[in-house]
């Protein structure tokens, strides 16, 4: 089935009920089902129901996603995407704070098309770029990683592996994402993976950095959101889901 999502945040007044129920309105022109996924909550909801959907959209600037499916994804999809630049804010204009210095920039999000080794050394070539690391630091953290998959796969939830590491040397935590198009062997019971999320922080770590990335490891193991992350082609996109789950 053909799906479409459009991620946003809501205004400093969420999405009123007014909003709510012209959205319904539109949605109902078309053979597409509409939910509206809460990334914060991990909740969705199906936009027939305008009661169940305020729930989700009536705290400033939540991050939420339009999921549409069906014959009719493709237009409905301009068509909404237009209400919701009406109404709501898009990645550009609103950028929420993060809950501490990390290194990430959207530069340090790419594709790659070799396999699980590979797909290791390219992250850690990326966090040279992004300086995360020295240069010199590289084939050291890269064994790091390889090495901590020898203990066992990183794979999280469906389709996702986050290898990390933590070091002395690491003075600022910091991630990069190597995105493929079709899924690669990782070495797992739990099966292939089409998203690599590197993650590597300070030893030890500051109490704020422990209690971010369990949020965010909790998030791994929720199939809505791993499903998020997984559609999300635009590396904007894949940042901002991974900083909503970090705050």
């Amino acid at each position: 089935m053909l799906e479409r999502r459009i991620t946003f945040y809501c205004g400093e007044a969420g999405l009123p009920s007014y909003q709510l129920n012209q959205l319904k309105k539109l949605t109902s022109y078309f053979q597409a089902q509409v939910e509206l996924f809460n990334v914060r909550q991990l909740t969705c909801a199906p936009v027939s129901q305008p009661l169940k959907m305020l729930a989700l959209a009536n705290k400033p600037h939540a991050l939420c996603q339009l999921i549409i499916k069906g014959h009719d994804a493709e237009l409905a999809n301009l068509v909404l995407t237009d209400f919701i630049s009406q109404y709501a804010l898009s990645l550009s204009q609103f950028s929420p704070p993060e809950p501490f210095k990390l290194n990430f920039p959207v530069t340090s999000i790419g594709c790659g098309n070799g396999d699980k080794a590979d797909t290791i050394a390219q992250l850690s070539q990326m966090l040279v770029a992004q300086q995360a690391i020295s240069s010199e630091q590289q084939p050291a953290l890269q064994q790091a990683l390889l090495d901590r998959e020898t203990i066992s796969a990183t794979v999280m939830g469906p389709q996702i592996a986050l290898p990390h590491v933590m070091h002395e040397s690491i003075r600022q935590p910091a991630m990069a994402i190597v995105c493929h198009q079709q899924p690669i062997d990782w070495g797992s019971s739990r099966g292939n993976i089409n998203r690599a999320i590197a993650m590597i922080l300070p030893k030890p770590p500051p109490k704020a950095v422990i209690m971010a990335f369990a949020q965010f490891s909790k998030c791994l193991l929720n199939d809505d959101y791993c499903r998020a992350l997984t559609l999300a082609q635009l590396p904007q996109d894949l940042k901002a889901l991974v900083i909503e789950a970090l705050r």
